[in-house]
């Protein structure tokens, strides 16, 4: 039986799922419970954009899925977009959620699915892991059993694009070869780089709008996030930044911004050990002992592209590394086709160590 999420009971069973189905599985790392709800009690319940399915048999939970409609840069039109599948491995149990979505979206005249991708949070969670299962996931990435993948093509569906998540190497050969780079590059061009400063938070926040509007062109699944959104995730986010690894390019000359990267401290690693519960002096006394880095955005508006700025901005970036005992860095999730990120990474000795797949279906008419 498929039933619909319509009030904060069934709310609460969609959410704590998983912690019963992943309560044998030493990689996985249980979101911020408290926080999860908030969002999804707004976007489900309140605002009602999103609908939240439960398949539940003899009164227990056997999966979950959550879906919307909105507009895809690709296809220029309405699509479906499905996020927070989860299941135990049985292939009727996800047959009978991706039906009931399927079902309720040809009603209102949709005709594609993709997923897993969630618009109103589109770097996060991005994309079903079905390479590096041996690596834990850093913080606001997708972990899931191996085989969702499997279950995701019994339903139909087929790859729509990878993403890639990369570890780049932390080395003296690394360090000689970003200095290099910063050498060559300021040569050429009079860019200065800035770390985020919350005392001027509004204006950073609108070089970094400027920056990604004008680098959208780059960016083949989302337009640019509003202002009010960027602004949103800039003070919520506030206890897990580390401005240091936040850089915002600017021309010496007019102040242009340019260029943006944005980089987290792998919380995950003090997630793991709060499963899910938000302690915020737990949160604080573990920050100095987080050792990995993830990459998140890095934005380079057209006239810069190509100049080895991205390799500058990291270069910034990892020059605060070793002051504050980062001994990792991974960067990503990164689009299969987005050459440029790709191989700035590879130059650095990165290399691929998880994939992530979005898949989509044409439904019939």
């Amino acid at each position: 039986m498929v039933k619909k999420v319509e009030n904060i009971k069934d709310l609460k069973t969609f959410i704590y799922f998983i912690k019963k189905l992943y309560q044998n599985d030493s990689r996985f790392v249980y979101p911020i419970f408290f926080a999860l709800k908030k969002e999804l009690k707004e976007q489900v319940l309140e605002l009602k954009k999103y609908t939240a399915l439960l398949a539940i048999e003899n009164d227990q939970v056997k999966g979950r899925i959550l879906y919307t409609i909105d507009v895809s840069k690709n296809r220029k039109n309405q699509i479906g977009y499905f996020s927070f599948f989860d299941s135990y491995d049985d292939i009727d149990v996800a047959k009978q959620l991706f039906s009931a979505m399927e079902n309720d979206l040809s009603t209102k005249g949709i005709h594609y699915i993709e997923g897993t991708f969630s618009p109103y949070d589109p770097d996060t969670r991005r994309g079903i892991l079905i390479d590096g299962f041996d690596i834990d996931p850093t913080i606001m990435t997708s972990y899931n059993a191996p085989y969702y993948g499997d279950l995701i093509e019994k339903c139909g569906y087929t790859k729509a694009y990878d993403t890639f998540s990369l570890e780049a190497e932390i080395s003296d050969t690394t360090e000689k070869r970003m200095k290099t780079l910063e050498t060559y590059f300021d040569k050429r061009h009079h860019v200065r780089i800035d770390s985020i400063n919350y005392k001027r938070l509004d204006s950073d926040i609108q070089d970094v709008h400027t920056i990604l509007k004008e680098a959208s062109t780059e960016i083949n699944y989302q337009d640019a996030p509003s202002i009010e959104l960027i602004e949103n995730v800039a003070k919520s986010m506030k206890m897990f930044i580390n401005p240091d690894i936040i850089k915002i390019a600017r021309t010496e000359e007019t102040n242009e911004p340019v260029g943006f990267c944005l980089c987290l401290p792998d919380y995950n690693q003090v997630f793991k050990k709060t499963k899910g519960r938000m302690n915020v002096i737990e949160l604080l006394r573990a920050k100095k002992t987080i050792t990995t880095v993830r990459g998140l955005m890095q934005y380079v508006i057209p006239k810069y592209q190509n100049t080895g700025l991205i390799g500058v901005m990291f270069k910034k970036v990892y020059d605060n590394f070793k002051p504050i005992g980062i001994t990792r860095f991974e960067a990503g999730t990164i689009l299969e086709d987005n050459i440029k990120s790709m191989s700035t990474f590879y130059k650095f000795g990165g290399r691929i160590t998880k994939t992530y797949r979005i898949y989509g279906k044409e439904l019939t008419k």
